[in-house]
């Protein structure tokens, strides 16, 4: 077993023609790894107690403390579990930021025949791509594997249930991953860098050097621009003074282009 780790390794730079076509490279620093659990489509547990959270794809979630599970859950949960099942060891390739805010490691899971995890989920549109930095080293195969799906309508893209919510059609209820559409209503800057305002619902605020990349470099034309942007939406908790003094009920961080497209006729 420890010899096969071993040629495990080694030939995760000698992927076979299954590499090609998801257009993913190789990990550059594998570790092989057990795994012992998947919780849903985008999270696992090793055998050695660690939890992974998959770096660049966000699945639909299962429900907790009685709420119903999102459409498709199951489906990526049971798909994910079939991908993986008899397949230890597989390699994980830790990110440029190996752990996220709740203590979980991220990664890159690629099975024994050099397919990616990741890919796989997206090419089924059992979740949408994100784009986190510094995380970006699959990223262009990763938004490969998720326009294949968008394209052919599978999955989270053949659903209702999917499709981007208006800024104005918003409630408390809102929360969470989503794609979302809206009406510049304002561009300014502050001390933490850029923002936007959409429909005087959402507040955006934009990671440096993010507008700069999409050629937006001033406020003129943009006012009213439709656009669409895709994370989690936070359902601000507001005091009386902040809202008096024109705060917004809805917060969402942009940190990548990738999920702030401006509108043409497709969104």
């Amino acid at each position: 077993m420890q010899f096969f780790r071993k040629a495990l390794i080694t030939s995760a730079f000698l992927f076979s023609s299954v590499t090609l076509a998801n257009n993913c490279p190789p990990p550059t620093k594998p570790q092989s790894v057990d795994i012992a659990k998947v919780y849903d489509g985008d999270t696992l547990r090793l055998t050695d107690g660690r939890k992974v959270r998959l770096i660049g794809i966000n699945t639909p979630e299962l429900g907790r403390d009685g709420q119903p599970d999102q459409p498709l859950a199951a489906e990526a949960t049971s798909f994910a579990r079939q991908l993986v099942a008899g397949k230890n060891p597989v390699l994980l390739q830790i990110g440029q930021q190996s752990h996220d805010h709740y203590g979980r490691l991220l990664g890159h899971v690629f099975l024994r025949d050099g397919r990616n995890l990741e890919a796989q989920l997206l090419q089924q549109g059992l979740g949408f791509a994100i784009s986190i930095p510094p995380n970006l080293a699959l990223r262009d195969c990763l938004k490969q594997a998720e326009s294949q799906a968008q394209q052919a309508k599978r999955g989270v893209w053949s659903i209702t249930d999917y499709q981007p919510l208006h800024a104005s059609s918003l409630t408390r209820s809102h929360s969470g991953f989503g794609r979302y559409t809206g009406e510049i209503s304002r561009l300014g800057s502050n001390s933490k860098g850029n923002y936007l305002e959409l429909n005087e619902k959402i507040y955006v605020p934009i990671k440096q050097g993010v507008l700069e990349k999409l050629a937006i470099i001033s406020s003129d034309n943009l006012l009213g621009r439709k656009v669409e942007v895709r994370g989690w939406l936070i359902a601000r908790k507001l005091t009386k003074s902040q809202r008096n003094r024109g705060f917004l009920p809805f917060m969402l961080n942009i940190n990548h282009y990738d999920s702030l497209i401006l509108c043409h006729s497709d969104c």
